[in-house]
C-alpha cells in the first residue's frame, strides 16, 4: 500500500511503547521522561526522539510572515518585523525578518535543530535492534539535517558546516564554507538519506516520514539553487546535476499529476478552479513528496491560515486578521482561460449581480488563489457574499469586510484575500484546529524544476525537453500547450510562478535569478471597490499601497543575503559577517 508522506506535530502522546514495534509519528513525548542512558538502548524510544526533530519543521501555513510577502505576490498588513527585508534594514544587528521561530532568528532557529539532530546521529548505531528500522530513523535523520542545512543555505549561501555535537570544553573553530562545499554536504546528506530510506514504508505507523522521494526531491531544490547566478558560478556541469537529480525523483515511479476535469475550462473556469484549489486540501494527493499535516486535537504547530488569510468581516470562515494580501500585480499576471495574455485594466464596472470584467475568464488557478469580493464564502450559517466594496454614494452601506466596516483594521489593503490553502468547508467557529496540509515538496516543483534545468541544457524539444515538462503542468490546469516555436522561457516564468503561487518559492526564486530589483522597482498597488444604489460597482486598480526598497541600508548585494547576527560574530572570531561588513 502506497504511503504517503505526510507530518503531524502536537503536544503530547501516549505513553504506551512497543520495543518490537514502530513508534508512530504522534508520539512525541517529551524527552526529559527518559534518560539519557534508556533514549540510546530502545529504537522506540530513538524515535521518539527522532518525531520531536519532525516538529521542529516550520511550514508558511504555520507562520505570521510568509516568504511571498517579500515578493510581487503578497503585500502583509501587519509587518511583524518583515519591513527589515521589505525596507532594506538588514545588517548583523538586525536580522529578524518576522517575529515566528524561523523568521526572528533564523541562524540561531536552524542551527540549534541540527545541534539536535546531530545528537541522534551520534548515538543511533549504538542502538540495539532491528536493524532496518535503525537505518530507517538514521535516513531520515540525515534527511531533516539536510533540510534545516538546505535552509541556512538558501538564507545565508555560506555557513559553517556543523556535523558533531560540540562538549563544553571543547573550541568552536568553525568558518563559513564555500557555498559549493555547503550544498555539497547536503546533497551528500540526501544521497546517504536516499540509500537507506524506503520509496515508501509497509506500515501505516510510519505514516508521515521522510522516504527515498523526499530525499532525491530536496536534492534536486538544492541543486538548483547551486546552478543558479546568486549562487556561484553557473555550469552545463551544474545545470546537468540538477537535471539529473530531478529525472531521479521521476524515476521512481510514486508520484503523479492528479487529474482534475478541465472539460469546460474556457465556459467555467472558475469551477475548474475550485477542484484545482481541492488539491491543496487533500493530504493523499498523489504528487505530494514531503508535507507537514496538523492534528485538528492540538495546539502545537497550528495551522494559522485561517486567521490571517480569512476576510475580516463577521461570521463563520471570516474574522480573520488580513494578513496575507494579494496584490493587484499577481491578480494581474494570470492568463486568461484560453490561455491568452490578461491586459490589465485601470477601470471597469458591473452591473448588481454580475462579476467585473477583469475577473472574468481568467485561468483556474486565478480562482483557486483569491477571495474576491462577490464571493460567496464562510461556513453554515455564516455562509454569505464576501463584501470589500466601500460605500460609493450617502445611503450605500459599505461592505462587512471592507475597510469602511465594523472590523476595518483587519481588512484587506489590496482589495484581494487569499483562498489558496482555505478549506471552504472549515468550521472556523467548532473546537478542531484547521488542518489543511502543507506541501513542501511537490512534483510539480520537480517537473519545473527539471524544465529549467533543460532550458539551461538547451534541450527546449522531445519528449524529455523542457516545453514537455512545462506542458505537463499546463495540461492539468486546462490550459493549452506552448507550441514549437514559442518562447519557451517567458512560459515557463510564467508557469513556475502562477503553479507555485503563495507557496514561498518565489522569493528563493527571485533571489537565485537575481532579479529583486526588478521586482522592488515597481510599487505595491490594489484594487478599490465602490457600491451604488442600483447595485452597480465600480473598480479602480493600480491604488499604490506600498513602496519597497531592496537596496536600502546596505546595498542591493548585501541583500540578497540574510546577514550573520551580531551575537554569533562576537562569540565565533573566525566567522565573517560579509558581504555586511
Amino acid at each position: 500500500m502506497k504511503t504517503k508522506h505526510l507530518l503531524y506535530t502536537l503536544t503530547f502522546a501516549c505513553m504506551s511503547w512497543s520495543a518490537t514495534s514502530c513508534v508512530d509519528i504522534l508520539d512525541v513525548a517529551p524527552m526529559s521522561s527518559f534518560s539519557d542512558e534508556a533514549v540510546w538502548s530502545d529504537l522506540a524510544l530513538s524515535e521518539t526522539y527522532l518525531n520531536a526533530q519532525y516538529a521542529n519543521l516550520w511550514a508558511e501555513s504555520m507562520k505570521g510572515t510568509r516568504f511571498a510577502h517579500f515578493t510581487d505576490e503578497v503585500f502583509q498588513k501587519h509587518t511583524y518585523g518583515s519591513e527589515n527585508v521589505t525596507q532594506g534594514l538588514l545588517n548583523c544587528d538586525t536580522y529578524a525578518i518576522g517575529w515566528d521561530d524561523t523568521m526572528w532568528d533564523p541562524w540561531g532557529t536552524y542551527y540549534g535543530y541540527i545541534k539536535s539532530i546531530n545528537l541522534f546521529l551520534e548515538r543511533i548505531d549504538e542502538v540495539p535492534g532491528d536493524e532496518e528500522w535503525r537505518n530507517w530513523q538514521k535516513g531520515q535523520a540525515l534527511f531533516l539535517r539536510a533540510w534545516n542545512y538546505h535552509m541556512l543555505y538558501s538564507l545565508y549561501g555560506r555557513v559553517p558546516i556543523v556535523d558533531h555535537t560540540y562538549g563544553l570544553n571543547d573550541t568552536f573553530e568553525e568558518v563559513r564554507a564555500d557555498m559549493d562545499d555547503v550544498a555539497a554536504f547536503i546533497v551528500k546528506d540526501c544521497d546517504d538519506a536516499a540509500a537507506l530510506l524506503p520509496v515508501a514504508y509497509p506500515d501505516n505507523s510510519d505514516f508521515g516520514r521522510a522516504t527515498k522521494g523526499a530525499a532525491l526531491a530536496l536534492k534536486s531544490r538544492v541543486l538548483l539553487y547551486q546552478a543558479s547566478p546568486l549562487f556561484g558560478n553557473p555550469s552545463i556541469e551544474k545545470w546537468q546535476a540538477a537535471a539529473d537529480a530531478a529525472h531521479d525523483v521521476f524515476d521512481l515511479n510514486e508520484y503523479h499529476l492528479q487529474d482534475i476535469n478541465t472539460a469546460n475550462v474556457v465556459a467555467d473556469s472558475k469551477a475548474v478552479g475550485d477542484e484545482y484549489g481541492n488539491l491543496f486540501l487533500d493530504p493523499e494527493n498523489p504528487e505530494v513528496i514531503f508535507e507537514k499535516l496538523y492534528d485538528p486535537k492540538y495546539g502545537a504547530g497550528e495551522n494559522m491560515s485561517y486567521l490571517y488569510q480569512a476576510p475580516c468581516g463577521i461570521g463563520n470562515g471570516f474574522q480573520g486578521w488580513g494578513n496575507f494580501n494579494p496584490t493587484q500585480e499577481i491578480a494581474d499576471f494570470f492568463q486568461n482561460a484560453d490561455g491568452s495574455a490578461f491586459v490589465p485594466q485601470s477601470y471597469c464596472e458591473a452591473p448588481a449581480g454580475t462579476m467585473p470584467s477583469i475577473w472574468q475568464g481568467r485561468e483556474p488557478r486565478f480562482y483557486a488563489a483569491f477571495i474576491l469580493d462577490g464571493d460567496t464564502w464562510g461556513y453554515g450559517d455564516g455562509r454569505r457574499e464576501v463584501e470589500v466594496f466601500r460605500s460609493g454614494e450617502e445611503g450605500v452601506t459599505a461592505g462587512k469586510d471592507s475597510d469602511q466596516g465594523e472590523y476595518w483594521w483587519n481588512a484587506s489593503n489590496t482589495g484581494y484575500s487569499m483562498r489558496k490553502f482555505l478549506d471552504p468547508n472549515y468550521n472556523s467557529a467548532g473546537t478542531t484546529m484547521h488542518s489543511t496540509p502543507w506541501f513542501f515538496i511537490r512534483l510539480s516543483e520537480i517537473y519545473l524544476n527539471y524544465a529549467e534545468c533543460q532550458l539551461q541544457l538547451g534541450n527546449v524539444e522531445g519528449a524529455e525537453g523542457a516545453r514537455e515538462y512545462i506542458n505537463k503542468v499546463r495540461r492539468r490546469v486546462g490550459l493549452p500547450e506552448i507550441q514549437s516555436g514559442a518562447d519557451v522561457w517567458a512560459a515557463y516564468y510564467y508557469e513556475r510562478q502562477a503553479e507555485l503561487v503563495f507557496e514561498g518559492q518565489r522569493w528563493f526564486d527571485l533571489r537565485r535569478w537575481k532579479k529583486m530589483e526588478e521586482c522592488y522597482s515597481k510599487p505595491v498597488t490594489g484594487i478599490a471597490i465602490y457600491k451604488y444604489k442600483d447595485g452597480t460597482k465600480r473598480y479602480w486598480t493600480g491604488n499604490e499601497v506600498s513602496v519597497r526598497n531592496f537596496a536600502g541600508v546596505a546595498g542591493a548585494e548585501a541583500h540578497y543575503w540574510l546577514p550573520v547576527p551580531r551575537y554569533e560574530l562576537r562569540r565565533s572570531p573566525l566567522i565573517d559577517a560579509k558581504p555586511y561588513e
